[in-house]
Protein backbone atom coordinates (compact mmCIF):
# COMPACT_ATOMS: atom_id res chain seq x y z
CA UNK A 1 0.00 0.00 0.00
CA UNK A 2 1.68 3.27 -0.95
CA UNK A 3 1.95 5.47 1.63
CA UNK A 4 -0.14 8.48 -0.12
CA UNK A 5 -3.23 6.74 0.70
CA UNK A 6 -5.66 7.92 3.21
CA UNK A 7 -8.82 5.82 2.07
CA UNK A 8 -9.51 2.74 -0.09
CA UNK A 9 -12.27 1.62 -1.05
CA UNK A 10 -12.22 -2.10 -2.55
CA UNK A 11 -15.70 -3.03 -4.30
CA UNK A 12 -18.06 -2.15 -1.18
CA UNK A 13 -21.80 -2.64 -1.44
CA UNK A 14 -24.31 -2.07 1.31
CA UNK A 15 -27.79 -4.01 1.44
CA UNK A 16 -30.67 -3.03 3.39
CA UNK A 17 -34.05 -5.33 4.36
CA UNK A 18 -36.94 -3.57 3.69
CA UNK A 19 -40.26 -4.46 5.60
CA UNK A 20 -42.54 -4.15 2.46
CA UNK A 21 -41.64 -4.69 -0.83
CA UNK A 22 -41.02 -1.99 -3.89
CA UNK A 23 -41.25 -2.13 -6.97
CA UNK A 24 -37.95 -1.04 -9.14
CA UNK A 25 -37.78 1.18 -12.48
CA UNK A 26 -38.88 -2.50 -14.54
CA UNK A 27 -41.36 -3.24 -12.29
CA UNK A 28 -40.07 -6.31 -10.45
CA UNK A 29 -40.69 -6.03 -6.51
CA UNK A 30 -38.11 -6.82 -4.08
CA UNK A 31 -37.31 -6.75 -0.50
CA UNK A 32 -34.09 -5.97 -1.07
CA UNK A 33 -32.60 -2.55 -1.15
CA UNK A 34 -28.95 -1.53 -2.53
CA UNK A 35 -27.61 1.26 -0.69
CA UNK A 36 -24.04 0.69 -2.58
CA UNK A 37 -23.15 -1.64 -4.91
CA UNK A 38 -19.28 -2.36 -6.08
CA UNK A 39 -18.19 1.04 -4.93
CA UNK A 40 -14.43 1.44 -5.57
CA UNK A 41 -11.90 3.87 -5.55
CA UNK A 42 -8.69 5.84 -3.55
CA UNK A 43 -8.45 8.65 -1.89
CA UNK A 44 -4.91 10.28 -1.20
CA UNK A 45 -3.49 12.06 1.26
CA UNK A 46 -4.49 15.37 1.84
CA UNK A 47 -7.40 15.25 -0.45
CA UNK A 48 -10.42 17.53 -0.73
CA UNK A 49 -13.07 15.20 -1.94
CA UNK A 50 -16.52 16.55 -2.70
CA UNK A 51 -19.57 13.78 -2.48
CA UNK A 52 -22.27 14.43 -4.81
CA UNK A 53 -25.80 13.11 -5.76
CA UNK A 54 -29.47 13.16 -5.48
CA UNK A 55 -31.24 12.15 -2.32
CA UNK A 56 -30.72 8.46 -1.62
CA UNK A 57 -27.97 7.83 -4.12
CA UNK A 58 -26.04 6.54 -1.33
CA UNK A 59 -23.97 9.38 -0.04
CA UNK A 60 -24.63 9.15 3.59
CA UNK A 61 -24.71 5.26 3.58
CA UNK A 62 -21.08 5.32 2.24
CA UNK A 63 -19.80 8.22 5.12
CA UNK A 64 -21.24 5.85 7.71
CA UNK A 65 -19.16 3.19 6.63
CA UNK A 66 -16.47 5.07 6.38
CA UNK A 67 -16.60 6.32 9.99
CA UNK A 68 -17.62 2.67 11.36
CA UNK A 69 -21.30 3.60 11.93
CA UNK A 70 -22.21 0.59 9.57
CA UNK A 71 -20.23 -2.27 7.94
CA UNK A 72 -20.75 -3.15 4.41
CA UNK A 73 -22.51 -6.30 3.54
CA UNK A 74 -19.16 -6.99 0.65
CA UNK A 75 -16.34 -5.64 -0.02
CA UNK A 76 -13.07 -4.05 2.15
CA UNK A 77 -12.36 -0.52 3.38
CA UNK A 78 -8.98 0.56 4.57
CA UNK A 79 -8.61 4.02 6.68
CA UNK A 80 -4.65 5.10 7.27
CA UNK A 81 -4.89 7.73 9.77
CA UNK A 82 -7.31 9.17 12.96
CA UNK A 83 -10.88 9.88 11.53
CA UNK A 84 -13.48 12.35 12.50
CA UNK A 85 -16.61 12.53 11.63
CA UNK A 86 -20.06 14.28 12.18
CA UNK A 87 -23.01 12.11 10.45
CA UNK A 88 -26.03 12.35 12.84
CA UNK A 89 -27.12 14.89 14.60
CA UNK A 90 -26.48 14.55 18.42
CA UNK A 91 -24.19 11.51 17.46
CA UNK A 92 -21.18 10.85 20.91
CA UNK A 93 -23.30 13.29 22.57
CA UNK A 94 -25.26 12.33 26.26
CA UNK A 95 -28.52 14.03 26.11
CA UNK A 96 -28.68 14.24 29.80
CA UNK A 97 -25.30 16.07 30.20
CA UNK A 98 -24.44 19.89 29.21
CA UNK A 99 -22.96 20.63 26.24
CA UNK A 100 -19.57 21.47 28.20
CA UNK A 101 -19.06 17.76 29.90
CA UNK A 102 -20.13 16.73 26.03
CA UNK A 103 -17.29 18.66 24.85
CA UNK A 104 -15.12 16.80 27.29
CA UNK A 105 -16.77 13.20 26.74
CA UNK A 106 -16.84 13.47 22.84
CA UNK A 107 -12.90 14.75 22.30
CA UNK A 108 -12.24 12.35 25.02
CA UNK A 109 -14.10 9.13 23.03
CA UNK A 110 -11.96 10.66 20.24
CA UNK A 111 -8.47 10.29 21.96
CA UNK A 112 -7.64 13.01 23.64
CA UNK A 113 -7.12 13.85 27.10
CA UNK A 114 -8.27 16.49 29.24
CA UNK A 115 -4.70 18.34 29.17
CA UNK A 116 -5.37 18.44 25.38
CA UNK A 117 -9.17 19.33 25.76
CA UNK A 118 -8.74 22.20 28.26
CA UNK A 119 -6.67 23.89 26.35
CA UNK A 120 -8.50 23.77 23.08
CA UNK A 121 -11.95 24.37 24.93
CA UNK A 122 -12.96 28.32 24.91
CA UNK A 123 -11.83 28.14 21.09
CA UNK A 124 -14.50 25.29 20.60
CA UNK A 125 -17.39 27.07 22.80
CA UNK A 126 -16.55 30.61 21.12
CA UNK A 127 -16.78 28.83 17.60
CA UNK A 128 -19.92 27.14 18.26
CA UNK A 129 -21.48 30.29 18.91
CA UNK A 130 -23.30 29.09 22.28
CA UNK A 131 -21.41 29.81 24.70
CA UNK A 132 -24.90 31.04 27.00
CA UNK A 133 -25.91 27.66 26.90
CA UNK A 134 -22.98 25.42 27.38
CA UNK A 135 -23.77 24.35 30.78
CA UNK A 136 -27.35 23.56 29.46
CA UNK A 137 -28.28 19.68 28.76
CA UNK A 138 -27.52 19.29 25.39
CA UNK A 139 -31.15 17.68 25.10
CA UNK A 140 -32.72 20.80 25.14
CA UNK A 141 -30.30 22.20 21.95
CA UNK A 142 -32.01 22.65 18.32
CA UNK A 143 -30.37 20.17 15.33
CA UNK A 144 -28.11 23.45 14.52
CA UNK A 145 -26.80 23.82 18.15
CA UNK A 146 -25.73 20.15 18.59
CA UNK A 147 -24.60 20.14 14.94
CA UNK A 148 -22.42 23.59 15.50
CA UNK A 149 -20.89 22.13 19.11
CA UNK A 150 -19.72 19.10 16.96
CA UNK A 151 -18.53 20.66 14.46
CA UNK A 152 -16.56 23.06 16.36
CA UNK A 153 -15.13 20.31 18.56
CA UNK A 154 -13.61 18.20 15.60
CA UNK A 155 -12.36 21.64 13.70
CA UNK A 156 -9.84 22.75 16.67
CA UNK A 157 -8.72 18.90 17.30
CA UNK A 158 -5.87 17.44 15.46
CA UNK A 159 -7.05 14.72 12.81
CA UNK A 160 -5.58 12.90 10.03
CA UNK A 161 -9.17 12.68 7.96
CA UNK A 162 -12.74 14.31 8.08
CA UNK A 163 -15.68 13.18 7.22
CA UNK A 164 -18.48 15.80 6.96
CA UNK A 165 -22.24 15.27 6.35
CA UNK A 166 -23.91 18.82 5.55
CA UNK A 167 -22.09 20.55 8.31
CA UNK A 168 -22.06 23.86 6.47
CA UNK A 169 -25.86 23.88 6.07
CA UNK A 170 -26.43 24.89 9.35
CA UNK A 171 -26.14 27.74 11.56
CA UNK A 172 -26.03 31.62 10.35
CA UNK A 173 -24.52 33.08 7.93
CA UNK A 174 -21.61 34.23 10.32
CA UNK A 175 -20.82 30.45 10.81
CA UNK A 176 -21.68 29.55 7.94
CA UNK A 177 -18.74 31.58 6.91
CA UNK A 178 -16.67 30.54 9.73
CA UNK A 179 -17.06 27.06 8.92
CA UNK A 180 -16.25 27.67 5.38
CA UNK A 181 -12.75 29.01 6.60
CA UNK A 182 -12.17 26.32 9.57
CA UNK A 183 -12.82 23.55 6.59
CA UNK A 184 -10.45 25.76 3.92
CA UNK A 185 -8.21 25.72 6.75
CA UNK A 186 -8.06 22.01 7.05
CA UNK A 187 -7.52 21.19 3.40
CA UNK A 188 -4.52 24.19 3.32
CA UNK A 189 -2.77 22.22 6.55
CA UNK A 190 -2.73 18.79 3.93
CA UNK A 191 -5.71 17.20 6.10
CA UNK A 192 -7.87 14.97 4.11
CA UNK A 193 -11.66 15.57 4.02
CA UNK A 194 -14.55 14.56 2.67
CA UNK A 195 -17.65 16.24 2.48
CA UNK A 196 -21.51 15.65 1.29
CA UNK A 197 -23.15 18.34 0.41
CA UNK A 198 -26.18 19.24 -1.96
CA UNK A 199 -25.06 22.88 -2.10
CA UNK A 200 -22.60 22.67 -4.66
CA UNK A 201 -20.81 25.97 -4.44
CA UNK A 202 -19.41 24.79 -1.44
CA UNK A 203 -17.78 21.81 -3.28
CA UNK A 204 -16.28 23.83 -5.96
CA UNK A 205 -13.00 24.38 -4.65
CA UNK A 206 -12.36 21.11 -3.98
CA UNK A 207 -9.67 18.79 -5.82
CA UNK A 208 -11.73 16.31 -6.92
CA UNK A 209 -15.72 14.90 -6.73
CA UNK A 210 -17.24 11.51 -6.96
CA UNK A 211 -20.66 11.16 -8.01
CA UNK A 212 -22.97 8.68 -6.73
CA UNK A 213 -26.39 7.73 -8.84
CA UNK A 214 -28.72 5.28 -7.16
CA UNK A 215 -25.83 3.65 -5.23
CA UNK A 216 -23.65 3.59 -7.93
CA UNK A 217 -20.29 5.42 -8.55
CA UNK A 218 -20.27 7.61 -11.81
CA UNK A 219 -16.30 7.81 -12.89
CA UNK A 220 -15.20 11.24 -12.08
CA UNK A 221 -13.76 12.43 -16.04
CA UNK A 222 -17.83 10.79 -17.09
CA UNK A 223 -19.51 14.37 -15.39
CA UNK A 224 -18.45 17.26 -14.00
CA UNK A 225 -20.41 19.91 -11.38
CA UNK A 226 -21.77 22.03 -14.30
CA UNK A 227 -22.73 18.70 -16.18
CA UNK A 228 -24.14 17.56 -13.02
CA UNK A 229 -26.14 20.65 -12.10
CA UNK A 230 -27.46 21.10 -15.64
CA UNK A 231 -28.79 17.50 -15.72
CA UNK A 232 -30.82 18.28 -12.34
CA UNK A 233 -32.03 21.77 -13.77
CA UNK A 234 -33.20 19.84 -17.12
CA UNK A 235 -35.02 16.87 -15.46
CA UNK A 236 -36.39 19.30 -13.30
CA UNK A 237 -37.94 21.44 -15.94
CA UNK A 238 -39.11 18.38 -18.10
CA UNK A 239 -36.66 19.64 -20.52
CA UNK A 240 -38.28 22.70 -21.17
CA UNK A 241 -35.14 24.95 -21.48
CA UNK A 242 -34.23 27.48 -24.46
CA UNK A 243 -31.54 26.17 -26.64
CA UNK A 244 -32.49 28.25 -29.68
CA UNK A 245 -34.59 31.02 -30.90
CA UNK A 246 -37.66 30.89 -29.09
CA UNK A 247 -40.83 33.41 -28.15
CA UNK A 248 -43.09 33.36 -25.69
CA UNK A 249 -47.04 34.31 -26.26
CA UNK A 250 -48.73 32.46 -23.29
CA UNK A 251 -49.28 34.77 -20.36
CA UNK A 252 -52.41 34.02 -18.93
CA UNK A 253 -52.03 35.36 -14.97
CA UNK A 254 -50.78 38.39 -16.74
CA UNK A 255 -53.81 38.94 -19.06
CA UNK A 256 -55.93 38.93 -15.94
CA UNK A 257 -54.19 42.75 -14.79
CA UNK A 258 -55.61 45.43 -14.58
CA UNK A 259 -52.64 47.50 -15.48
CA UNK A 260 -50.29 45.47 -18.20
CA UNK A 261 -51.42 42.68 -20.27
CA UNK A 262 -47.77 40.85 -21.66
CA UNK A 263 -48.52 39.91 -25.37
CA UNK A 264 -45.21 38.19 -26.09
CA UNK A 265 -41.48 37.76 -24.94
CA UNK A 266 -38.86 36.65 -27.00
CA UNK A 267 -35.17 35.54 -27.12
CA UNK A 268 -33.28 35.69 -30.55
CA UNK A 269 -30.42 35.62 -32.04
CA UNK A 270 -31.06 37.10 -35.47
CA UNK A 271 -27.57 35.92 -37.43
CA UNK A 272 -27.68 32.42 -36.09
CA UNK A 273 -27.88 29.95 -38.55
CA UNK A 274 -27.16 27.34 -36.27
CA UNK A 275 -30.05 25.30 -34.63
CA UNK A 276 -28.93 26.49 -30.72
CA UNK A 277 -27.81 29.87 -29.11
CA UNK A 278 -23.70 30.30 -29.58
CA UNK A 279 -21.71 32.49 -27.07
CA UNK A 280 -19.87 34.48 -30.06
CA UNK A 281 -23.04 36.19 -31.03
CA UNK A 282 -25.49 38.91 -29.40
CA UNK A 283 -29.14 38.04 -27.83
CA UNK A 284 -32.00 40.40 -28.32
CA UNK A 285 -34.38 39.96 -25.66
CA UNK A 286 -37.90 41.59 -26.75
CA UNK A 287 -40.91 42.36 -24.90
CA UNK A 288 -44.24 43.36 -26.14
CA UNK A 289 -47.08 44.51 -23.89
CA UNK A 290 -50.26 46.55 -23.60
CA UNK A 291 -50.06 49.25 -21.06
CA UNK A 292 -53.70 50.04 -20.40
CA UNK A 293 -53.55 53.16 -18.17
CA UNK A 294 -52.32 56.03 -19.13
CA UNK A 295 -50.56 59.01 -16.82
CA UNK A 296 -47.48 56.81 -15.25
CA UNK A 297 -44.67 54.83 -17.39
CA UNK A 298 -43.68 51.58 -16.81
CA UNK A 299 -39.80 50.69 -16.64
CA UNK A 300 -38.60 47.02 -17.06
CA UNK A 301 -35.51 45.69 -14.67
CA UNK A 302 -34.36 42.29 -15.80
CA UNK A 303 -32.26 39.83 -13.57
CA UNK A 304 -30.47 36.83 -15.37
CA UNK A 305 -29.67 34.46 -12.48
CA UNK A 306 -27.23 30.93 -13.24
CA UNK A 307 -27.64 27.43 -12.27
CA UNK A 308 -27.23 28.03 -8.31
CA UNK A 309 -30.50 30.28 -8.52
CA UNK A 310 -27.66 33.43 -7.66
CA UNK A 311 -27.93 36.80 -9.64
CA UNK A 312 -25.22 36.98 -11.59
CA UNK A 313 -26.22 40.23 -13.22
CA UNK A 314 -29.35 42.97 -12.93
CA UNK A 315 -29.94 45.40 -16.09
CA UNK A 316 -32.68 48.19 -16.62
CA UNK A 317 -32.72 51.93 -18.54
CA UNK A 318 -32.00 53.67 -15.61
CA UNK A 319 -28.64 52.23 -15.21
CA UNK A 320 -27.72 54.12 -18.22
CA UNK A 321 -29.99 57.07 -16.72
CA UNK A 322 -32.46 56.37 -19.55
CA UNK A 323 -36.11 55.89 -18.31
CA UNK A 324 -39.74 55.28 -20.15
CA UNK A 325 -41.15 58.43 -20.88
CA UNK A 326 -43.80 56.75 -22.49
CA UNK A 327 -47.02 57.65 -20.13
CA UNK A 328 -50.17 57.04 -22.56
CA UNK A 329 -51.78 53.50 -23.52
CA UNK A 330 -51.07 51.01 -25.93
CA UNK A 331 -49.16 48.71 -27.20
CA UNK A 332 -45.06 48.62 -26.52
CA UNK A 333 -42.48 47.17 -27.46
CA UNK A 334 -39.30 47.15 -25.03
CA UNK A 335 -35.85 45.41 -26.69
CA UNK A 336 -32.57 44.74 -24.88
CA UNK A 337 -29.52 44.00 -26.57
CA UNK A 338 -27.14 41.52 -24.89
CA UNK A 339 -24.00 41.73 -26.00
CA UNK A 340 -21.54 38.89 -27.65
CA UNK A 341 -18.79 36.87 -25.85
CA UNK A 342 -20.92 37.65 -23.01
CA UNK A 343 -22.35 34.12 -21.75
CA UNK A 344 -20.47 31.03 -20.33
CA UNK A 345 -22.30 27.98 -21.66
CA UNK A 346 -24.49 26.90 -18.77
CA UNK A 347 -27.80 27.27 -18.14
CA UNK A 348 -29.22 30.78 -17.27
CA UNK A 349 -32.63 31.89 -15.81
CA UNK A 350 -34.24 35.35 -16.74
CA UNK A 351 -36.78 36.91 -14.15
CA UNK A 352 -38.71 40.17 -15.04
CA UNK A 353 -40.23 43.09 -13.04
CA UNK A 354 -42.55 46.01 -14.44
CA UNK A 355 -42.18 49.04 -11.91
CA UNK A 356 -44.41 51.85 -12.28
CA UNK A 357 -42.92 55.44 -12.32
CA UNK A 358 -39.40 54.86 -11.63
CA UNK A 359 -38.20 58.06 -13.01
CA UNK A 360 -40.13 59.47 -10.06
CA UNK A 361 -39.66 56.58 -7.15
CA UNK A 362 -35.59 56.70 -7.35
CA UNK A 363 -34.15 59.28 -5.20
CA UNK A 364 -29.97 59.89 -6.06
CA UNK A 365 -29.24 61.45 -2.46
CA UNK A 366 -29.77 58.19 -1.07
CA UNK A 367 -26.16 56.92 -0.90
CA UNK A 368 -27.82 52.98 -0.20
CA UNK A 369 -29.31 52.86 -3.80
CA UNK A 370 -28.50 49.78 -5.67
CA UNK A 371 -29.81 47.37 -7.77
CA UNK A 372 -29.66 44.49 -5.02
CA UNK A 373 -31.77 46.89 -2.93
CA UNK A 374 -34.00 48.53 -5.49
CA UNK A 375 -36.92 46.26 -5.32
CA UNK A 376 -37.18 46.70 -1.49
CA UNK A 377 -37.25 50.51 -1.85
CA UNK A 378 -40.79 51.13 -0.29
CA UNK A 379 -41.37 54.74 -2.45
CA UNK A 380 -40.99 51.56 -5.94
CA UNK A 381 -44.60 49.88 -7.13
CA UNK A 382 -43.93 46.92 -8.91
CA UNK A 383 -47.20 46.42 -11.21
CA UNK A 384 -46.05 42.59 -12.25
CA UNK A 385 -42.93 40.26 -11.50
CA UNK A 386 -42.39 36.96 -13.38
CA UNK A 387 -39.71 34.91 -11.90
CA UNK A 388 -38.29 32.16 -13.79
CA UNK A 389 -39.70 33.38 -17.16
CA UNK A 390 -37.36 31.47 -18.95
CA UNK A 391 -34.42 29.49 -19.22
CA UNK A 392 -31.80 29.19 -21.66
CA UNK A 393 -28.16 27.95 -22.54
CA UNK A 394 -25.82 29.06 -24.99
CA UNK A 395 -23.31 26.41 -26.75
CA UNK A 396 -19.35 27.84 -26.57
CA UNK A 397 -18.50 28.78 -29.76
CA UNK A 398 -14.84 29.05 -31.18
CA UNK A 399 -13.56 29.38 -34.91
CA UNK A 400 -16.62 28.04 -36.12
CA UNK A 401 -16.22 24.83 -33.69
CA UNK A 402 -18.24 23.80 -30.87
CA UNK A 403 -16.53 22.74 -27.76
CA UNK A 404 -18.02 21.52 -24.28
CA UNK A 405 -16.55 23.74 -21.62
CA UNK A 406 -18.48 21.42 -18.59
CA UNK A 407 -15.59 18.69 -18.29
CA UNK A 408 -13.04 21.55 -18.06
CA UNK A 409 -14.90 22.95 -15.28
CA UNK A 410 -14.78 26.42 -15.85
CA UNK A 411 -15.75 28.78 -13.07
CA UNK A 412 -17.81 31.87 -13.57
CA UNK A 413 -21.11 31.66 -15.32
CA UNK A 414 -20.19 34.77 -17.24
CA UNK A 415 -17.46 34.03 -19.91
CA UNK A 416 -16.87 37.75 -21.90
CA UNK A 417 -14.39 38.69 -24.58
CA UNK A 418 -12.01 40.85 -22.83
CA UNK A 419 -9.25 42.58 -24.59
CA UNK A 420 -5.64 40.31 -24.11
CA UNK A 421 -2.18 41.51 -25.42
CA UNK A 422 1.08 39.23 -25.33
CA UNK A 423 4.42 40.57 -26.53
CA UNK A 424 7.98 39.45 -25.98
CA UNK A 425 10.05 42.04 -23.54
CA UNK A 426 13.42 40.49 -24.02
CA UNK A 427 14.68 37.31 -25.99
CA UNK A 428 17.29 35.01 -24.72
CA UNK A 429 19.64 33.99 -26.74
Amino acid sequence: MSDSIAIKITEVSKKYTLNYPVKDAHGIESSEHWALKDISLEIKKGESVGIIGPNGSGKSTLLKILSGVTKPTSGRVEIFGRVASILDIGAGFHPELSGKENVYLNAQLLGFNRKEIKSKYDQIVDFSGIGKFINEPVKNYSNGMYLRLAFSILAHLDFDIYLFDEVMSVGDADFKNNSKKIVQHLIDSGKTILLVSHHIKELESFSSHFFLESGKLIPEGKISIGKYLEQIVIKQNQGEIYTYNCTINKFTNVSNSKELEIKEISLQQELNSKPYFVTDLPFNFKIKYIKKKTGYSVDILMSISNINDEIILTSSPFVGDTFSELTSDGMIETECKIPSHFFNSQVYTIHLWFLKDLNKSINYSNSLLSTENLLNEKSIEVLFSMKDLMKFKPTYKRNNIEIDLSNLNIKGALLPKFEWNQKLITENS
